[in-house]
């Protein structure tokens, strides 16, 4: 059975809703990866605003640690519960308090982080948003643990929610579960598009595979194919000026030892021009760039210096792969520490590996972007 969650502590957590955008999200079921582990992964877009994107390791009131990134747009936490909210159907029915008394999707993925310890209570808190008539907005999410995934539609006294048991399944902004047909003002544009745009992701993360499983490398390497105008060439990726990708993150998710060795891949900023960094969850915290914003804005001064599909993604992958096979080398060797009950030394392992690749990261971002004209900014400290 779902769990319940108090109505007192939805109340406490009400915001209005985010703005709209226009993401796709993915889930790659544990039984389909080669790691064995499960793979959630979000590719931000938004109307142009001004690039400031935070990230930062919180602990909610009951001790928990999670970690927010965006408002939040995607969040784990220690349970190893993570999560991404898109934009579902455009309603007809909104929450009449516009605002006041209503849940919007970063209230909601608070609410799961900071008291769900599994997915299924998490799909226990949605659907009380949504059936309890308090959800502000149409959306679709994903929320995931290392055992089970789960995709939740969404609107103001409308839920229902589907278990993923295998395979791939990619959304853009169209609900796929019935029961919402009476709230959506969807028109045949819109959904063309979207089926289009899932369609074609899906079909790049399955020419991806590996040994036919999918693997982090081609779920980052999908999230950079662009989109253009025609429906074969809808893909995660946009560019400006209109709908722009502001982010990206590619959550794996252990099952041993989640709080410490579960990993979000964050390229934090439009992920043609910034790099995906593996960041543990025994992360104790972000760099100040990543805190402030200054980091996702480097990221945007060089997509406006130099456009999409520049001539340095092929050297960013490939240091990416590097940070990748160091990253599993240390996660293989704090998982040994783990077993042995050396839980500090393991953290530390995790947190010198994190620092070492964000500072060769800075290093070769600060090259890059420099031939663009536009220099990345100084950080304020070089850890957290």
């Amino acid at each position: 059975m779902f769990r319940k969650i108090s109505s007192a502590l939805f109340a406490a957590l009400c915001v209005t809703a985010l703005s709209t955008d226009a993401c796709t999200s993915w889930v790659l079921h544990r039984g389909a990866t080669r790691s064995g582990m499960m793979i959630l992964h979000k590719v931000l877009d938004q109307y142009p605003r001004n690039g400031k994107l935070t990230a930062g390791m919180r602990v909610a009131p009951n001790g928990w640690r999670w970690m927010c990134i965006g408002n939040p747009n995607y969040a784990m936490n220690e349970k190893g519960v993570a999560m991404t909210t898109n934009d579902g159907d455009p309603v007809a029915v909104h929450h009449p308090g516009k605002g006041r008394g209503s849940l919007g999707p970063a209230s909601i993925n608070r609410i799961v982080m900071t008291s769900c310890s599994t997915a299924e209570q998490g799909v226990a808190a949605i659907l009380h948003a949504g059936r309890g008539k308090l959800s502000a907005v149409g959306g679709i999410y994903f929320i995931t643990d290392p055992e089970r995934a789960f995709m939740i539609n969404i609107n103001h006294g409308y839920a229902e929610v589907a278990e993923i048991k295998n395979g791939a399944v990619v959304i853009t902004n169209t609900w796929h579960l019935p029961g919402g047909e009476e709230y959506s003002t969807k028109n045949f544009s819109g959904g063309r598009n979207d089926r289009a745009r899932e369609a074609n992701t899906r079909m790049a993360l399955r020419e991806s595979r590996v040994d036919g499983k999918y693997t982090v490398r081609g779920s980052l390497d999908t999230s950079r194919r662009t989109c253009g105008k025609q429906l074969q060439e809808m893909y995660p990726f946009r560019k400006m000026p209109k709908v722009r990708s502001l982010s990206s993150v590619c959550f794996e998710l252990d099952r041993e030892f989640p709080a410490y060795l579960s990993c979000a891949y964050i390229a934090q900023g439009p992920q043609q021009h910034t790099l995906y960094l593996p960041t543990p969850m025994a992360l104790r915290q972000f760099p100040e760039e990543f805190r402030n914003g200054t980091w996702s804005r480097a990221a945007f001064d060089h997509q406006e210096a130099v456009g999409s599909d520049h001539g340095a993604l092929p050297r960013m992958r490939e240091l990416e792969d590097k940070f990748i096979a160091e990253f599993a080398a240390v996660r293989d060797r704090a998982r040994l520490l783990l077993r042995e009950k050396k839980t500090a030394e393991a953290v530390k392992l995790l947190n010198d590996c994190y620092f070492r690749q964000y500072a060769e990261a800075r290093e070769f971002l600060r090259g890059m972007y420099a031939g663009a004209g536009k220099k990345a900014p100084a950080p304020r400290q070089n850890g957290p």
